[in-house]
């Protein structure tokens, strides 16, 4: 009796086997079916590096007509290359899920066929040129790497792709450039001011990806209607009646602009003192009559300098060369990217601004809350409670040591503000009268919320100091800062998250000490223990069994 019973017991283990084999087969191959239907991914880097972010997303599901993207990629690529190339057609992939059909990709190998080569080059894609070790030695090779797009007979490319970082806002913004109408944004000339050409010229080719820009000169010619935004660099000048109205003109149309506006300046003295160890400079007014327009708003640049004990190193001349030394006129500011309905400060974690001058609050805003319904207000950067304000003459020798003033505190460096305006230029009513509709008088206010920002400082986003990026990455905020603020105002931040994403390590957060305690005995000793309670749970279970079925 005891061999039929282990017969049957041994077919019926074996039907189980099989049945389990093949739901296993049958559950893999629905799993697949689906997922040619559905498409998804985990992506568990921080910053979704990995992931189309929803403005990538929306822009390519916009599409108003079919759009075709060329990847020429050689097939013979180094490994510093390989995983770039995956990562391209990751991307082009994902692009291509969300468009609904309306963005074909390709892939070519231009080595293999000299008529593929052809096209890539009419395209504008040229060879990658890259180190590589081959044979024990380095060698110089050239390999293709580069996108083309090509939309309603118009051709784009992309030529060299050598890293990840920034691919995606690459691609996400030649797509928008070539399918949607560019806003435009102008710089304001004629007063000293910095515009793309000189002191902001950095920010040109990044700006040039989004939008249209160009200059303007408010004193002296009109602002034209096309224009969405308005910068008005860091004037060392003062704006004549004519400059200051045809701004609050364009205001008062619904357009947004960004005020950077240095309260001092630092100039050197007549004559210069060169037995000096380096050049001193003196601080001086810097009288732009923009507070004139400003004040009407809220806001007030003051004649002053800022400085604070929360700093970081910058440069200053030495003997006729270019040192960094950590100085209090370096004002270091941490930001506060939380608000999701404040994009200025999108992936910008700190910004340095040198000789800041203080923002008031001061008018229609001098509580810190606007009086109008529906407007907000934001401060983009303070100081610490250890800053103080230097007014007056001011005698700057980077060796000599800074005296702190007398009065410190918190001082406010930069604001967005959204919400109607009152036109500075309005004619004002008698208590209980109301005046008349008249064509030629300027509109008392906006026609629609306006967006405007006020920072007290011009040199943050100088080219001056974004160069110190490469060195001192905390300097790149600047540039970011006035990117997003260009966007912000002139209502087009969809790609301001885009920008912000890169490829960064994660580090360890640690809180305290007993934190750091107790991950080391986790390590050390909960890993093992854990191993052998593991194994100890299953050696009983497995004994348990056996017992059962000697029973």
């Amino acid at each position: 009796m005891a061999a039929p019973e282990m017969d049957r017991r041994k077919r019926l283990s074996a039907s189980n086997a099989t049945a389990y084999v093949l739901l296993t087969i049958g559950a893999i191959v629905a799993i697949n079916l689906i997922g040619t239907r559905l498409f998804g991914r985990v992506d568990l880097t921080e910053n979704k590096v990995y992931t189309l972010s929803k403005a990538s997303k929306d822009v390519v599901r916009a599409l108003p007509d079919y759009m075709t993207v060329k990847a020429y990629i050689s097939r013979d690529l180094p490994p510093e290359l390989t995983n770039v190339s995956r990562y391209v057609r990751d991307l082009l992939d994902d692009y291509r899920t969300y468009s609904k059909g309306k963005l074909r990709f390709e892939a070519f190998d231009p080595d293999s066929d000299k008529k593929i080569e052809e096209e890539a080059n009419a395209c504008k894609v040229e060879k990658l040129q890259i180190q590589v070790l081959r044979s024990q030695k380095f060698e110089v090779g050239t390999y293709y790497l580069g996108l083309c797009f090509q939309y309603q007979g118009k051709t784009e490319a992309i030529p060299e792709i050598g890293q990840i970082e920034g691919l995606e806002y690459q691609v996400s913004s030649l797509i928008k450039r070539m399918t949607q109408k560019k806003r435009k944004v102008a710089f304001t000339t004629g007063h000293g001011e910095s515009d793309l050409s000189q002191g902001f010229q950095a920010l040109k080719h990044v700006i040039d990806q989004e939008f249209d820009s160009t200059t303007v000169n408010p004193s002296s010619s009109p602002i034209a209607d096309d224009v969405d935004a308005l910068v008005v660099g860091g004037p060392k000048q003062a704006f004549d009646d004519k400059g200051r109205k045809a701004i609050d003109a364009f205001l008062m149309k619904g357009h947004g602009a960004i005020f950077l506006v240095d309260g001092m300046t630092l100039s050197s003295p007549r004559g210069g003192m060169p037995q000096l160890p380096s050049q001193p400079k003196i601080g001086q007014a810097n009288d732009t009559k923009l507070n004139d327009l400003l004040e009407k708003y809220g806001f007030k640049v003051d004649e002053d300098f800022v400085f604070d004990k929360q700093n970081v190193p910058g440069p200053i001349d030495v003997g006729g060369r270019k040192m960094l030394k950590n100085l209090p006129v370096f004002v270091g500011v941490k930001t506060d990217s939380s608000d999701k309905d404040q994009s200025v400060l999108e992936g910008v974690n700190a910004i340095v601004f040198p000789f800041p001058s203080s923002v008031e609050l001061v008018g229609p805003l001098a509580n810190g809350k606007p009086q109008i319904p529906g407007a907000k207000l934001w401060t983009l950067a303070a100081t610490s409670p250890e800053a103080w304000k230097q007014t007056g003459f001011f005698f700057f020798s980077p060796m000599n040591e800074i005296e702190e003033g007398k009065e410190h505190g918190v001082f406010g460096l930069a604001y967005a503000y959204q919400g109607t305006l009152k036109s500075a230029y309005a004619p004002a009513a008698q208590p209980g009268m109301s005046l008349p509709a008249d064509q030629n008088q300027p509109p008392s206010e906006s026609k629609k919320p306006v967006r405007l920002v006020v920072v007290g400082d011009s040199d943050f986003a100088s080219d001056e100091y974004l160069q110190l990026a490469r060195y001192l990455p905390f300097y790149q905020g600047g540039a970011q800062m006035l990117f997003n603020a260009i966007s912000w105002t002139m209502e087009d931040e969809a790609l301001t998250p885009v920008r912000s994403k890169t490829v960064a390590a994660r580090p360890i957060e640690v809180a305290s000490d007993g934190t750091v305690a107790a991950v080391k005995a986790i390590n050390i000793a909960g890993v093992p223990l854990l191993f052998i309670g593991f194994g100890i749970a299953r050696w009983r279970l497995r004994r348990a069994r056996r017992q059962g079925q000697r029973l």
